[in-house]
This record gives C-alpha cells, structure tokens and sequence, in this order.
C-alpha cells in the first residue's frame, strides 16, 4: 500500500494555518488535553496525517497537522503499534493468519490394550487399618 502525499498547495495552507508553529496536541503526541506544543517550525516542518493513511486518513487539509519532528518521533510510535494491530486483525478476519489452539480431529483408533483393561475384574477395596480387637 502505498502513502498518500499532501499536495504542495495543502502544504501551504497547513503551515500559514499553524502560524508556523507545531499544530501538535493531546494525548497522541505526549502532552496533557488541551496543550499544544507550539515550538517554532524554522527548523524543520512535517506534514503529517492525523488520522495514518493506512487506517483511511486521506490527504485533505482537516487530515493535514504542520508539526515538529519530536512531536512526529512520539506520534509515529503509537501510530505503528496501531497500524500492526490493524494488519494482525485484517489478517485474521480473512483467513491469513490461521487461528491457534488445538487441531481438531476424529482422533486415533483404539488399541487392544485399552479394550482389554477395561474388562478386567477389579479387586474389593482392601482396608486402610484393621480394626481394633476388644480386650476383656
């Protein structure tokens, strides 16, 4: 599969949105609800999708986030592990992967060993102590 690019004019209008500053946000990048890195983009600039591409992001400027490569690094670890897992599911569902457990069959015949314990007589049950004899 392969990824979408953003086109240079989405691009453009992702870094004027941010102000030229890190759009990253919330807990995906490593910061509490509501706070935003904000650290300048003169450095260097990634386009990155919000939602990844291989679990349907698309390349529209709403998917579109300007940020900084520290914030890209911490995004893209949790998106990998997510994106595996997508895969590992996917895989499974269409019979890829085979399920593990037990192979289920009608198993083996029955020897004559077996059959022969089974009708040999079983002894009375012998008595753990013997019983105490009375003294008069």
């Amino acid at each position: 599969m392969s990824r979408t690019e953003f086109t240079r004019a989405i691009r453009r209008a992702a870094l004027a949105r941010s102000g030229h500053r890190c759009e990253a946000s919330g807990k995906r990048y490593g910061f509490e609800e509501g706070q935003r890195c904000n650290c300048d983009l003169s450095l260097g600039v990634i386009f990155d999708h919000d939602v990844p591409d291989q679990l349907g992001g698309d390349a529209s400027l709403e998917n579109c986030r300007a940020i900084c490569v520290t914030c890209n690094k911490f995004k893209t670890r949790g998106d990998i592990q997510q994106i595996r897992k997508s895969d590992r599911q996917r895989d499974k569902a269409s019979g890829v992967l085979r399920p593990v457990g037990k192979i289920r069959s009608a198993g083996f015949p029955k020897s004559e060993k077996a059959s022969r314990r089974q009708n040999k007589q079983t002894l009375p049950p012998k008595p753990l102590f013997k019983p105490a004899e009375e003294t008069r």
